[in-house]
């Protein structure tokens, strides 16, 4: 029977391989005639999964590690006559199954290795997947308890208590390692080779994501600094390249310094091209995006994430809808076509039900809502997991809720909503979403630099407290456009400071400047500001931010008694968001078009 296996593999046809250890598998442990050929079948099927993943197909690859493992199975004592093949069968075998969210299996994968590792280090791939598992599952604080106990064991402390001096230590000491060395210097470091210290990068890593999670960003900063330190220390390791794309997202979007931050991101690229690591390419790739928005064109750059989603999906990295999760809310900012940002949406919601990624699913949601009732639909999913928590007890992503609803009722022109919506979100951790340039978390509070996007949005949410205080001395129409135009400065001051979407900021500032002069009754410089932001807009091709410019522009020409000029704002502003898929929001412009239509034809008469 195992004779004809040992055709393919001395012609070396993977094809012919997979479909002869397949059929084979067919008959399982019993057709094997002793134990020598049970092990040789199990180095086949173990053979055979190997391949199989490098193709991607993991769930044809844990059908082959699962069999392996049968075959090794009738013999009692595998683990110890043939410990180096159990153990590369069952870690094959753990990873596969969290690719396909066999969370059951994976479990009891893990525990037979933690059971029978001769040794820690022959333990941590098993914890490395556990630690995903628990991760997307929605255990984060357990994810994050073994990380650091497991770092613990490989001699490698975090500090305590992590404040800005602890930080900036940091920070300033990976300036100076860097400072002297040249692209062409760093691009010739020697590979990483010491097991403990992969390990420890690849956990630190770990730790980085979880603590994304779950809110606790004090730690964050120093962790790829860290990284970066070792890396200099002992070596590049797969993992540098993300690193270095995560430090110069710091300089460039917390420090202003693009030139130097894009620097590294063009580094950080290069790095992964002479370190090939098909595992953590996507990683790479999704971190270098951010600074890659602001820097170049964004409606092209947006395409970064699709990149880092496919090498992620090849990988069988779980990381995969998050990239996805990013690319979709940046596709919604950026005023994409609505049908084909939800149904994007809707495709990741089902990679994230699919790989029980909970925390993506409840990310998502909100800004579906968003999507769909802009286009006149409700049919929005309900999560089965819909209340995961922060480490403070918060309910996750109440930020982004918060700020879904705000925009939803601005756009809309709903004030009690967004009066509400505000003030839930003055109310919650504000940096709980995933915005890209929160990948330091809040070292930006605690720069010298004196908390730029924290002060400038104090100083406007002072500003916007004033402005209520002095709208009821406002002649506007009604008290309900009154309140709106408060709560359309909030909602721009918030969209300028959301480093997510800072590329599309001008359109925003413009905007916000101009209601702000509208408020002040300075109607001339409103007048030319209102037309900066629709020229803005219509010059970066944001088709959303130039209908909205021209809506705003609309009411105020309408507030100011030149209905007939703000006829052809609403009308330009129907057209945009028509275009933008929103149907439902244009048509809420009708009654302005057909009010405008009427007084004309008064006049006419």
């Amino acid at each position: 029977m195992l004779t004809t296996l040992f055709i393919p593999v001395r012609e070396r046809d993977d094809r012919l391989l997979l479909t002869a250890v397949t059929q084979i598998n067919q008959g399982g442990p019993q057709a094997v005639i002793d134990d020598e050929q049970a092990v040789v079948m199990a180095n086949l099927n173990l053979d055979a999964g190997k391949k199989a993943m490098n193709m991607s197909d993991f769930f044809s690859a844990h059908s082959f590690f699962d069999h392996g493992i049968s075959y090794l199975r009738l013999r009692r004592e595998h683990w110890n006559e043939h410990y180096d093949l159990s153990l590369e069968l069952f870690n094959s075998a753990a990873k596969s199954a969290l690719m396909n969210a066999e969370h059951d299996s994976l479990k009891v994968l893990t525990e037979q290795i933690m059971h029978n590792a001769k040794c820690f280090e022959d333990k941590l791939q098993a914890i490395s997947v556990k630690v995903g598992m628990l991760n997307w599952s929605g255990n984060v604080p357990a994810a994050v308890e073994l990380i650091k106990t497991t770092l613990s064991s490989l001699d490698e402390e975090l500090p305590s208590a992590v404040t800005p001096f602890v930080v900036n230590q940091h920070l300033d000491n990976t300036k100076t390692q860097l400072a002297n060395l040249s692209d062409d210097i760093l691009l010739s470091y020697p590979a990483m080779v010491n097991p403990s210290k992969l390990l420890v990068v690849e956990l630190l890593v770990k730790l980085y994501d979880s603590l994304t999670l779950i809110g606790k960003r004090a730690a964050m900063p120093i962790i790829p600094l860290r990284v970066i330190q070792l890396s200099l220390t002992y070596g590049m390791s797969p993992h540098s390249p993300s690193a270095f794309a995560q430090y110069g997202n710091y300089l460039a979007l917390i420090q202003d310094e693009f030139e130097e931050g894009y620097r590294y991101i063009k580094f950080a690229l290069s790095l992964m091209k002479k370190l090939p690591s098909r595992a953590h390419v996507g990683s790479t790739l999704f971190y270098s995006s951010h600074t890659r928005l602001y820097v170049e064109p964004m409606q092209s750059s947006i395409e970064f994430y699709l990149d880092a989603y496919k090498a992620h999906m090849k990988s069988g990295n779980p990381y995969v809808v998050a990239c996805s999760y990013v690319y979709n809310n940046c596709c919604l900012w950026s005023g994409k076509e609505l049908n084909a940002v939800v149904a994007s949406m809707r495709d990741t919601m089902k990679e994230s039900k699919y790989h029980k990624n909970f925390v993506v699913l409840t990310l998502m949601l909100p800004m579906l809502r968003v999507a769909l009732r802009l286009m006149g639909q409700s049919d929005t999913p309900t999560p089965k997991q819909d209340n995961l928590t922060n480490a403070s007890g918060k309910t996750l992503n109440e930020g982004g809720n918060a700020f879904a609803k705000l925009s939803e009722a601005l756009i809309f022109r709903e004030f009690n909503e967004a009066r509400d919506a505000a003030d839930k979100y003055f109310s919650v951790d504000r940096f709980g979403s995933s915005s890209p340039a929160m990948f330091f978390g809040r070292l930006e509070s605690n720069s010298k630099k004196k908390k730029k996007w924290i002060r400038r949005g104090v100083e406007c949410k002072d500003k916007i407290e004033k402005l209520s205080d002095l709208a009821s001395t406002w002649n506007f129409q009604n008290s309900e456009c009154r309140n709106l135009h408060v709560v359309i400065f909030l909602y721009l001051l918030y969209l300028i400071l959301c480093p997510l979407i800072f590329a599309t900021a001008f359109t925003e500032l413009y905007l916000l400047q101009a209601e702000e002069q509208f408020s002040s009754r300075n109607f001339e410089m409103a007048e030319i500001l209102y037309d900066a932001a629709i020229a803005s807009s219509k010059m970066h091709k944001f088709v959303n931010e130039e209908a909205l410019a021209n809506e705003l522009a609309g009411h105020f020409y309408l507030e100011t008694g030149r209905t007939n000029r703000s006829a052809h704002y609403f009308s330009r502003a129907f057209e945009k968001y028509n275009e933008w898929g929103a149907v439902a929001k244009a048509n809420t412009l009708t009654e302005h078009l057909d009010e405008s239509k009427g007084e004309r034809d008064e006049l006419m008469l």
